[in-house]
């Protein structure tokens, strides 16, 4: 875990409490995604992925360390998608012009989690 989310935790940052499930590794258990929140004006400011795997032991398969308002689902297929706001001037910290959203895929052979699309979206 990153300096900056161990400080953020110890300051009044949480886990978010609706942590995503599905099986995304595709090992026929569900794993878990976690967002940490600031507790503040950055809100999300990083995500995980635990699985179990074959053991019974949880491990991080994925995490982005460096998010800012950033959100997350399980798309279909499944896949995951971590989304952040894209700021342009004048616009308010609740309402940016886009969010640049970016799905993830699991790859049984190399065991990683790939970049599958990257999307801009237009609220």
């Amino acid at each position: 875990m990153a300096h900056s989310v161990k400080v953020t935790l110890k300051k009044g940052g949480f886990v978010q409490k609706n942590i995503l499930f599905a099986d995304l590794t595709g090992e026929g258990k569900d794993d878990a995604v976690v967002l940490v929140d600031s507790g503040g004006a950055s809100g999300v400011v990083a995500l995980y992925v635990f699985t179990a795997g074959s053991g019974t032991d949880l491990k991080v398969v994925y995490r982005n360390q460096r998010l800012y308002r950033g959100d997350a689902r399980i798309n279909p297929g499944p896949a995951l998608v971590y989304s952040l706001p894209q700021f342009k001037t004048g616009d308010e910290l609740c309402c940016p012009s886009a969010y640049r959203e970016t799905e993830l895929k699991w790859s049984a052979k190399t065991k990683r989690f790939g970049v599958a699309q990257r999307r801009t979206v237009i609220p």
